[in-house]
């Protein structure tokens, strides 16, 4: 038990300010009143774990996610609440309750699938055992049909068009309807399968509708003969409508390229290195991302035992800026681009990590900085 708390101890500074992000104020829409008692809350939560009353931490942090759950419909308010499970799920960890961890580990996978934790942050341990709950609640999803490009629900919530591959989905029992314009409906009942891709195909008949044909009475009167000037001059009309419909067609349109910058320069939020997290909130990029460029400054007398890592929204996209080695002028700017995050939403928390794996000297962040371009 001592070895299991030494472990989660060492780790669990970096781990609660992650959590703690959660309580500014301009990130989730909540009344003053309960975000006041929220953040009383996680703060004397995390009092508690750092001296050791797991079981006090245990019971505030149940009350958090009762008090979560009450609007857990709001998005920000879903990823407070997912991050407290992790943390409750971490102090029956720490106190080698292994079953109970396990079980919220369990809670949390069912509503939110894809949800994932930092490996740099948590125990290896711990770790494993979160993989291991993925491995026996998920399974993948791969719907197809022909023809293809057809609308598709699952329990009646709208998932995209075919071909559809979800990567995670919750084992269990679901029915999955297809929907085409001008085919019949199809509806299938199957259950997915975790640790495994489980395939639905699907083949659409066409719809056999009856189209009712209106007779209309044949008038004995000489139809009024048109004027050729005007037959001549409305197909001159419509040609030129046509080719410009064509011509607007064939041109493509390109996408205007727009760029916002995020900095990070505020004192109380840079961290001392060895190992180093430092924050930036990014928001309102409205489009595809085609570029990132970063600038980041750290104060540290040996930048060869430094490793820097820009780290995305989803915590897993990691771009490596440096890993130990000298530098050109003992300079202390690592700058640079990437396209490496283009394919993920890059609204939300991004950060810079910097572990220093040699003397341990001291040293900070200075500053650092996000250029995003995108596409609008």
């Amino acid at each position: 038990m001592r070895n299991s708390r030494a472990i989660t101890i060492s780790t669990i500074f970096f781990f609660m300010f992650f959590v703690l992000i959660g309580t500014n104020p301009g990130l989730f829409p909540e009344t003053e009143k309960d975000e006041a008692a929220i953040s009383k809350l996680l703060s004397d939560a995390e009092d508690n774990y750092q001296n050791g009353k797991f079981k006090e931490a245990i019971g505030l942090y149940e009350q958090i996610i009762l008090k979560l759950n009450e609007r857990k419909e709001l998005v920000k308010t879903k990823q407070k609440l997912f991050r407290t499970m992790i943390s409750l799920a971490l102090t029956y960890f720490t106190i080698q309750e292994t079953g109970k961890s396990k079980l919220q580990l369990e809670k949390l996978i069912k509503i939110s699938p894809n949800q994932e934790i930092d490996e740099e942050i948590f125990p290896p341990q711990f770790i494993k055992m979160f993989r291991d709950v993925q491995t026996e609640w998920l399974g993948g999803l791969n719907i197809t049909s022909n023809p293809s490009d057809a609308a598709v629900s699952i329990n009646n919530k709208s998932m995209g068009n075919t071909p559809l591959k979800v990567k995670k989905f919750t084992k269990g029992e679901y029915i999955i309807t297809i929907a085409k314009k001008g085919y019949n409906i199809s509806t299938k009942k199957v259950n997915v399968n975790p640790d495994t891709t489980n395939t639905i195909a699907f083949i659409l008949e066409k719809s056999r509708e009856k189209k009712v044909i209106e007779k209309q009475g044949v008038k004995k009167d000489k139809k009024k003969k048109s004027s050729p000037i005007l037959l001549i001059g409305g197909a001159i009309a419509i040609g030129a409508i046509l080719l410009l419909v064509l011509k607007k067609k064939d041109t493509p349109q390109e996408p205007q390229i727009l760029s916002k910058r995020f900095t990070n320069d505020v004192p109380e939020q840079i961290r001392s290195l060895a190992p180093s997290y430092s924050l930036i909130e990014v928001k309102g990029i409205t489009g595809p991302v085609r570029e990132v460029q970063f600038l980041i400054t750290v104060g540290h007398p040996r930048i060869e035992d430094l490793s820097i890592a820009l780290v995305g929204t989803d915590n897993r996209t990691i771009y490596n800026v440096w890993n130990k080695g000298p530098h050109e002028d003992d300079g202390k700017d690592f700058k640079g681009s990437t396209e490496i995050f283009n394919s993920n939403d890059p609204n939300g928390i991004w950060k810079v990590t910097v572990t220093n794996s040699g003397e341990r000297i001291h040293g900070e962040i200075v500053r650092w900085e996000l250029k995003i371009y995108y596409e609008q």
